[in-house]
Formats: C-alpha cells, structure tokens, sequence
C-alpha cells in the first residue's frame, strides 16, 4: 500500500526506488526481492547477502542471495575490496546468481575503499571512491526512474 501511495503522489513520477548501505543495502535488496513495483535499487556494500549453512538460524532461515531469483528491478551494487562484509569473494558469489537469473545489474568493486567510504565523518571514507559512486547512484536513479530533479 505504502509503495502504490509514494508512486500516486502529484510530486510522483510514477516510479520508485530504494536505497541502503551497510545492513541497509541488505534490506534493499530484499526488499526489491520480496516487493514488486519497485524500479530500481542500489546496494551500497551490504553485508550477508551471501551466507553460510552456518550462519542460518530459526529467526534467519534464509540467505538473503537465495531470492535472487525473485529480483523485481535492476540492481546497483557499490563495494570495496577492502570491505569485509561482504568480502570481494561473496560480490563475485553474487554477481554469478544474478547473471544466472538474467537480472539487470551493475556491480562496482571500488580499490582501497573499506566499510562506509560514502561516510565524510568516518576514518574509512574515501572522498575519490565516494564522489564516484554518488555520480553511479545518481546515473542509475536517472536511468530506472527517470528524472531525480537537481542534485
């Protein structure tokens, strides 16, 4: 309801995206996995997407990469080989399930960049690598949505 109500508004192009970093580019990506009607999302390095056996619980009984398949929108994802969470290993992991459901997807592993280098007030920002990826973010919002007005 709330996504038919943001998309009618007089404001509203009619289209809808969603954004995350850290855990918040898990939950956007799920999000566009388990909600149709969205346009497009970007993933800004979230972590456990890919998970292990181990790491599966009653209360998380799921990877989240196992919906892939259920992808509703193009996907941009922005990582840092530096980044632990996911590891440039588990970018490439899921990069192979997207290709393997045909999804539309761009991923960007950004060198030397760590865990929030969007983040001017954290000591991994890296100002090259964030300037670069609010350029992508913005591009891609431009692409799938339409118009974002003046930045």
């Amino acid at each position: 309801e709330s996504l038919g109500y943001l998309k009618s508004l007089p404001q509203s192009n009619g289209k809808a995206g969603v954004f995350g970093t850290c855990s918040g580019g898990r939950q956007a990506f799920l999000v566009a996995c388990r909600t149709k009607g969205f346009d497009a999302v970007v993933d800004c390095w979230g972590g456990r997407v890919v998970m292990s056996q181990q790491e599966l619980t009653p209360k998380y009984p799921v990877a989240p990469i196992d919906y892939t398949k259920d992808l509703s929108c193009p996907l941009l994802g922005l990582f840092g080989e530096e980044v632990q969470f996911p590891t440039p290993q588990q970018v490439a992991q899921h990069e192979q399930e997207l290709k393997k459901y045909g999804k539309t997807y761009e991923f960007h592993m950004y060198p030397k960049a760590g865990h929030g280098f969007f983040y001017y007030d954290k000591s991994g920002y890296g100002q090259e690598q964030a300037v670069d990826g609010w350029n992508k973010v913005w591009a891609f919002f431009e692409k799938y949505l339409g118009t974002i007005g003046k930045r």
